[in-house]
């Protein structure tokens, strides 16, 4: 009979692959990001990267388990069209993918500032990808998320590419791969907020109390390493 211990090990390897495939496509993309860059002649403007359009398309699609959007950030100033640009795409119901307007004009009440946004300061900061969240995406679809970000460094300065998570698609891959009821086990973010848990009264996006997260009978870093893309941890909760 499969211990706990063991269904914590298999669940943590699945979400480890599955967000790592997640991560080497956009990576992949990040890195056609800087070859354009540094093939353009001089400053490259808006019009090198068109490509993107269908590279988000086609990522978007492959990964539609997990993911419901994805786009690109660019560096403040490296663009000479525009002191600021965000292009951003989210998957359609109908498929297909659908562009994501943001207001970018800081004189606007509405301004989204994306340069003070932790899934872009963080991977321009590290130079590292990273997950950051969950946390309600406000300007866009108003339900929790986590943002996988990766950063393409160029001439000009470091854009940033990402990808939405929803809470619901990622619970779904936890609930298939842990096949537990019992005892009650908690996918954690690194700020204590629930992700997923086998539990009804544990809801996604809560946030766990550190007397709870203290009596963990068991507990698994998703994945390991000191500069981890997932500072995920399961843990398992007395009954």
């Amino acid at each position: 009979m499969e211990t706990v211990n063991e269904a914590l090990e298999r669940t943590a390897g699945a979400l480890s692959m599955s967000i790592d495939a997640v991560f080497a496509d956009l990576e992949k993309i990040a890195g056609a990001v800087t070859a354009a860059a540094n093939a353009a002649h001089g400053v490259p403007r808006r019009n090198e990267f068109l490509f993107l359009k269908q590279e988000f398309a086609d990522f978007i699609t492959l990964h539609s388990d997990l993911i419901v959007g994805a786009g690109i950030a660019y560096a403040p100033g490296s663009l000479p069209e525009t002191a600021h640009w965000l292009e951003w795409w989210r998957a359609q119901p109908d498929g297909g993918t659908r562009f994501v307007t943001h207001d970018l004009n800081p004189a606007s009440l509405n301004y989204y500032d994306y340069t003070t946004r932790e899934w872009f300061t963080l991977p321009s900061s590290t130079g590292r990808p990273v997950a950051v969240g969950p946390y309600v995406d406000l300007g866009g679809i108003n339900v929790n998320i986590i943002t996988l970000c990766v950063p393409a460094p160029t001439a000009q300065g470091t854009h940033i590419l990402g990808c939405d998570l929803t809470l619901a698609k990622l619970e779904g891959v936890f609930l298939r791969t842990l096949q537990l009821r019992d005892p009650v086990v908690v996918l954690l973010g690194p700020n204590g907020r629930v992700i997923a848990s086998n539990n009804a009264r544990i809801a996604t996006g809560t946030l766990l109390l550190a007397e709870d997260i203290a009596h963990a009978e068991a507990s698994l870093d998703v994945s390991a390493g000191p500069h981890s893309r997932l500072p995920w941890k399961l843990i398992s909760l007395p009954q």
